[in-house]
């Protein structure tokens, strides 16, 4: 974000405080004190003076903090309000055009340090003090803003309603294809054709609108980690740098919320984990401070989000010796560096014999990996022993409209979201083999486990031939999914199923096509768990097959 985009909106806001404080002053003049309107414009005032500390406007952040002791000592009857009102009501004339001169001039940093002293030598009754600020009669209109807020919940409505015009425009261009052919005037048949086009571009134009309206800079999240990193490393011993990149890349404001737990539970993990003490990092011939980036950037329909520290890495020894103990795996487990790399994702996995305050309780990237798998996305994990590690989140930009892959298995079409499908391929029944009655296939010099769509929901399957292997990515573990043929790819309108229909197990929710059919949209996860059940156990796979991502 712009410097000067900070300042814009750091006006926008104040203006709305302002005007809480002069909203207030008006109350208590007119009806005597109210502790809860002093309550009420102290939030507002503090607010305030934290945005103005953090845009660096000191002067004008200890003037609202003295503002603010008077208005405390008012509550708390200290203070009689008769005397100081007048005062009070002034303070915020100085706000007023201290805002001004910032608006008219943002390299301005307004000098508040006479009016500052002016207040106490009042307050102490002393001769003198600031006189009376004039303001221009327009500033009582407040500047234009170029913001409005809005509840969220009438743009998820907007949102409803641009998806059923995309189900609309799916079902007239359907009925278009279906009238080429009849269609004797082929006048009219270009006119439709014409007309359906500039009615998608239309719809997909509001439908980007309204998803825009929706977004939120990630540094909504970013930002709320610096205070945590500081604290938590000095607990330990540690001296740790938090670097930002790519903080203005957007998401929708339903992934920011889901976002900040799983990023903090992979923070912890590097403070705890990951990162050296000082002593033990100059011996290693590092810089005395560890680093922790994080940062983000988009990559086509989704936004790629890594947590990089520069620590010690994973010590695959012990990962896979804590996997031993806790009966995850085997001790003759055939386990490849990546398949290590996944158990640590596993639920109860830690490698702390005892709990701290922070880690040891095999819970927090159980947490990661269940809430990025939620919300349509991916884990993956890279280390290198002495270098550091590096957490890689892949999550759709919006969860409301989505491009899904539609497939067909036992005569019904089921909508697969993109972000977990890593391929798609044809094979033939003789290419899938049964090993400890578990169907796999030879995929890439790797064991894959293979689930069938038909049996997963309990459907009739037909025999076939050839059919399609749907090939879906989980940190580094494949897992194929095999249907009777693939419709293409289109975008689709999540519909949440409602409670009626209790807990459906594999069903994530619902979309309706163009044609007025339902279809059901796959919960990926499920696959995996149902993998544990199906998968094989051997080379390059985890116990009972895919579960320990």
């Amino acid at each position: 974000m712009e410097y000067s985009d900070l300042i814009r909106d750091f006006l926008d806001d104040a203006d709305g405080h302002i005007k809480a404080f002069d909203s207030s002053l008006m109350s208590l003049e007119k009806n005597g004190l109210n502790k809860d309107i002093i309550m009420g414009v102290l939030g507002s005032l503090h607010t305030l003076k934290g945005n103005a500390g953090m845009m660096g406007y000191e002067s004008l952040k200890n003037y609202i903090h003295q503002v603010e002791e008077i208005l405390k000592q008012i509550g708390e009857e200290t203070l009689e309000l008769d005397p100081v009102l007048d005062m009070l009501l002034n303070s915020s004339n100085v706000l007023r055009n201290s805002l001004q001169a910032i608006g008219n001039d943002p390299s301005a940093n307004p000098d508040l340090t006479e009016e500052t002293l002016g207040i106490q030598m009042q307050l102490e009754g002393a001769a003198g003090g600031c006189g009376k600020q004039v303001v221009d009669i327009s500033t009582y209109l407040g500047a234009r803003t170029k913001t409005i807020k809005v509840d969220f919940k009438r743009l998820d409505d907007l949102l409803n309603l641009v998806g059923e015009l995309v189900i609309f425009k799916t079902r007239l261009n359907q009925i278009e294809t279906q009238l080429r052919g009849e269609l004797t005037n082929k006048s009219l048949g270009r006119e439709l054709n014409a007309g359906l086009e500039l009615m998608g571009k239309t719809i997909g134009g509001l439908q980007e609108g309204i998803m825009r309206a929706r977004m939120l800079p990630v540094s909504h999240v970013f930002g709320k980690f610096p205070r945590m990193v500081r604290d938590l490393s000095k607990s330990q011993g540690k001296e740790i740098q938090l670097f930002f990149e790519g903080e203005d890349t957007e998401l929708d404001k339903t992934v920011i919320d889901e976002l900040e737990e799983p990023l903090l539970h992979i923070i912890r993990n590097a403070i705890d984990h990951g990162i050296e003490v000082p002593k033990d990092r100059v011996m290693k011939g590092k810089d005395h401070k560890g680093s922790i980036v994080l940062s983000a950037a988009q990559e086509s329909n989704f936004v790629i989000i890594r947590v990089k520290d520069d620590g010690k890495g994973i010590n695959f020894d012990e990962v896979r010796e804590a996997g031993v103990r806790k009966g995850l795996i085997q001790p003759d487990d055939p386990f490849d560096k990546d398949s290590i790399l996944s158990l640590i994702f596993a639920a109860g996995f830690t490698t702390k014999e005892e709990a701290s305050d922070i880690s040891g309780r095999g819970i927090g990237l159980d947490v990661v990996s269940r809430n990025i798998s939620k919300l349509n996305g991916q884990v993956i994990v890279d280390s290198s022993p002495q270098k550091g590690t590096t957490f890689t989140i892949k999550l759709p930009l919006s969860l409301a409209i989505i491009p899904a892959l539609m497939a067909e298995a036992g005569g019904e079409v089921y909508a697969i979201p993109m972000s977990a499908v890593d391929e798609s391929i044809k094979v033939r029944e003789e290419d899938i083999h049964v090993i400890n009655n578990r169907e796999v296939i030879q995929f890439r010099e790797k064991v894959m486990p293979v689930v069938r769509l038909d049996d997963f929901f309990g459907l009739d399957r037909k025999k076939r031939r050839r059919f399609y292997l749907i090939v879906l990515g989980k940190a580094d573990k494949r897992l194929a999914i095999a249907v009777d043929r693939l419709r293409g790819q289109q975008e689709i309108v999540i519909k949440p199923l409602d409670d009626t229909f209790g807990k459906s197990y594999g069903i994530a929710g619902a979309s309706i096509l163009g044609d007025g059919r339902i279809v059901l949209i796959i919960d990926v996860m499920s696959f995996w768990n149902k993998g544990q059940a199906l998968g094989h156990r051997g080379p390059g796979t985890a116990t009972g097959g895919v579960d320990n991502v």
